[in-house]
């Protein structure tokens, strides 16, 4: 890899990009489940189908036993590559990934071990599904090397900011998730049919993620391991592990105590919302998994870009994120209403405006928590994850009895803005430069907070189009004035000049023609 190729993988323009390839990999299967998911529930049925949901979750837990490799290995790559140190970084990688896999052969056994007494003494299943059940799950837990494997491999196209061709094989490999075990329904209906299809789906994965590994690094053909590369990689990962637990704690711990507190049939309307506005965060997903490997290569030697990284990350989430999450709070009442039905939006639309709130600042925290783990303070995020689940439980425990259901969205929505204000100026402290950028962007957050609070109280229809045009101006109007340099200023003009000229070019040809 040139000088000029290693500079690329931290240009702002290039995580831009490959945020947009993110997006369209998590969106496009999205909408192929919509699509697919009532024929798979009627060909299966609905026991067969909820065992193939919770097995499909399962799939999540294999990365357990990652202990934060994968990530940090990421990390590591990303370093190595931006130093030129392309034979270490083949030889790290090699070593990565045996070992991943090694660690998912032994949580695939584990689990397979179990599945027998889960299967016939914890799910209540019908007799007749229970034996195609266990020789189902028996086939997912035989992938759990390749989904670790997979995750090595992903960190490795990371590093390497190849997400275009990541995301490309993941997108028809994604759609044959849903499409294949429909299609082997028609002739075998089976539940080992399903799961075989879905595994033949995750080893397409891993032979495809290989070959752009090697394309990528030529060097990991000839690579030999060194497990004596992963010890600082374990320190690290292990802080990422304890993160990666107190994430789903974090997570649950409001529907375990409505469900608790209230009532399980109060969790509903909490859930129903939650699930709406937790989509949005394809888009945080999309941008922090990019620029987290581009600041891990740039930190070091170029504080310049990093801090450029990390403002221009924030500008493009919270400008994506904006707009819906206002939307989505300003009109949650007519949302719920048109999906739901009226009596549910009831209950829900108070919940769905704080938990817009909170999904706009855990965009803005995701970036600041990617950073922390790309200059290798994990521990930060973990250790703040920790006292965070201790102050969040009581304060959860206590609006739930003072404010009902509407009280745990109030209390998730602070907990996302005390996540990201937490981390930004932890943040500043191990890297005074990022003061230079704060200062720009908190105007924005700020006015960002006070219109969404402009949409909390229940208004008549054209107030709330009042509200929604000069909450979206004044918005970009900051961003415009506080957060946005001249020189960037100077280049949209030009780029709108830019396309005026070829839309006019375009016109012209189509009138000679």
């Amino acid at each position: 890899m040139t000088v000029t190729d290693r500079a690329n993988l931290t240009r702002m323009r290039t995580v831009l990009f490959n945020s947009g390839w993110n997006m369209l990999g998590r969106i496009g299967p999205v909408a192929v489940a919509v699509l697919v998911t009532p024929y798979l529930v009627s060909k299966l049925g609905l026991s067969r189908w909820g065992v193939l949901t919770i097995a499909l979750s399962l799939i999540g837990t294999f990365g357990i036993f990652d202990f934060g490799l994968g990530r940090a290995l990421t990390r590591a790559i990303a370093e190595y590559v931006a130093e030129g140190r392309d034979k270490e970084s083949a030889t790290l990688t090699l070593t990565g990934i045996l070992t991943l896999g090694f660690f998912g052969l032994i949580g695939g056994l584990c689990a397979a071990f179990f599945v027998h007494i889960w299967v016939y003494n914890g799910l209540k299943i019908p007799a007749e599904l229970q034996q195609e059940t266990v020789v189902a799950m028996w086939i997912l837990c035989a992938t759990a090397p390749l989904v670790m494997m997979n995750a090595a491999m992903w960190g490795v196209m990371s590093a390497y900011q190849a997400f275009r061709n990541a995301n490309l094989l993941n997108i028809p490999i994604s759609v044959l998730y849903y499409v294949a075990p429909l299609l082997i329904l028609q002739v075998w209906d089976s539940l080992i049919g399903v799961m075989l299809m879905l595994a033949l789906c995750r080893l397409a994965m891993t032979i495809g993620y290989s070959f752009i590994c090697i394309r990528l690094m030529p060097s990991l053909l000839t690579a030999r391991p060194s497990f004596n590369l992963l010890r600082p990689l374990f320190r690290i990962g292990g802080w990422m592990t304890i993160s990666n637990l107190m994430f789903p704690v974090l997570s649950y711990m409001d529907r375990f105590m409505i469900a608790t507190v209230l009532s399980a049939a109060t969790t509903a309307y909490y859930t129903t919302p939650f699930d709406v506005v937790a989509r949005l965060s394809m888009i945080t997903l999309a941008v922090s998994s990019t620029a987290y490997p581009a600041m891990a290569a740039s930190w070091r030697k170029d504080a310049l870009t990093t801090i450029t990284l990390y403002r221009n990350s924030i500008l493009t989430v919270v400008c994506l994120l904006f707009p819906f999450c206002f939307i989505g709070a300003l009109y949650s009442h007519d949302i719920l209403a048109l999906w739901v039905g009226d009596n549910f939006a009831q209950h829900s639309t108070v919940i769905m405006k704080y938990l817009s709130i909170g999904v706009f600042f855990f965009g803005i925290d995701a970036v600041a928590a990617g950073f922390l783990d790309g200059i290798g303070r994990a521990e930060v995020n973990a250790i703040l994850s920790i006292v965070e689940a201790l102050l969040y439980a009581p304060l959860l425990l206590l609006f739930l009895h003072w404010f009902g259901v509407n009280g745990a969205a109030f209390v998730w929505a602070g907990r996302s803005i005390f996540d990201s204000v937490a981390r930004i100026t932890i943040g500043i402290r191990l890297y005074p430069t990022l003061s230079s950028v704060v200062k720009h962007l908190a105007p924005m957050a700020l006015t960002g907070l006070g219109i969404m609070i402009l949409s909390l109280p229940s208004t008549q229809h054209m107030t709330r189009v009042v509200i929604c045009l000069i909450g979206l101006v004044l918005f970009y109007g900051i961003i415009w004035m506080q957060a946005i340099t001249p020189e960037e200023r100077t280049s949209f003009f030009h780029m709108l000049l830019h396309l005026k000229t070829i839309g006019r070019k375009t016109l012209s040809r189509g009138r000679a023609d």
